[in-house]
């Protein structure tokens, strides 16, 4: 996913409850607590923090909320 797709898809969500699928194919669910831009996470990416775990867009296919 890309930072743009990311920050969207945050704006979009109205559950506290989402799956997020990685690139891996891998599955977590949990609370979404945060959207962080690149800008402000340098030298990292843009991010989302779903329940304790930062997860960077790029390794995000997509979020669904549960």
């Amino acid at each position: 996913m890309t930072e743009e797709q990311l920050y969207k898809r945050y704006n979009e969500i109205r559950s506290e409850n989402v799956a997020v699928r990685f690139v891996d194919g891998d599955i977590i669910t949990g609370k979404l607590d945060s959207f962080t831009s690149g800008v402000n996470n340098e030298p990292d990416e843009a991010s989302i923090y779903v329940g304790e775990y930062e997860l960077y867009a790029s390794e995000i296919v997509e979020i669904r909320e549960i």
